[in-house]
């Protein structure tokens, strides 16, 4: 039980501070003078969805597994301001309060992203997510933890086998295809002019 815990609190510190990376604010875009790279943000989520999707299932899990590592050492709080003293069980319950708060926000970008991914699950080209970024085989299987990532070759070997694609380039092709909508949908505006100059770049 020791060992799962453990292991949430470091997926808890690598996807936060992902998630934060890859999901800038609006206010953050609409500042950002094109210098986002709108495909890698939503590669970078897309590589984090499944790992984010086991985090945020648990609530209960999430608020207190860091909450148990750090009460060992807390013994009391004197804030800057008034020097008023606060009990041990104050300085936890403010713990908690904070990291509901930050459950919220992580399952709030998670839905979002979420949405994103249900609105596309029902395409063609989202055999190529479920395999390069998903960890599935070409049904949708979850596969076995350690597994090798998929190359473009094996990925079209499968698909090929479904009589979907027929070779490498074709699978890249649908991943950049459907990255690149599912950027525009998450992102809105800004990553579908990047879309358009990408796509005109490349004569489709």
């Amino acid at each position: 039980m020791q060992r799962k815990k453990e292991f949430i609190t470091e997926e808890i510190k690598e996807l936060i501070n992902e998630v934060a990376r890859a999901t800038a604010s609006m206010a953050y875009i609409e500042n950002a003078g094109g210098q986002i790279n709108y495909f890698r943000a939503m590669e970078s989520l897309l590589y984090n969805y499944k790992k984010l999707e086991t985090l945020v299932a648990d609530e209960e899990e999430y608020t207190k597994v860091e909450l148990q590592e750090r009460s060992k050492s807390i013994v009391a709080f004197s804030p800057s301001a008034g020097g008023e003293r606060k009990t041990r069980d104050e300085v936890l319950e403010e713990m908690e309060k904070q990291r509901a708060l930050l459950y919220q926000r992580t399952k709030a970008r998670f839905d979002e992203v979420d949405r994103v991914v249900q609105l596309f699950k029902d395409r063609k080209e989202f055999h190529v997510i479920r395999m390069y970024y998903f960890g599935e085989d070409a049904k949708g299987n979850q596969r076995e933890a350690g597994a090798p990532q998929y190359t473009w070759e094996d990925i079209a070997s499968e698909l090929s086998e479904m009589g979907l694609i027929r070779d490498a380039k074709s699978a890249r092709r649908w991943r950049n295809k459907i990255v690149n909508d599912m950027a525009v949908c998450l992102f809105g505006k800004p990553a579908a002019v990047g879309v358009g100059t990408y796509r005109k770049k490349q004569g489709e």
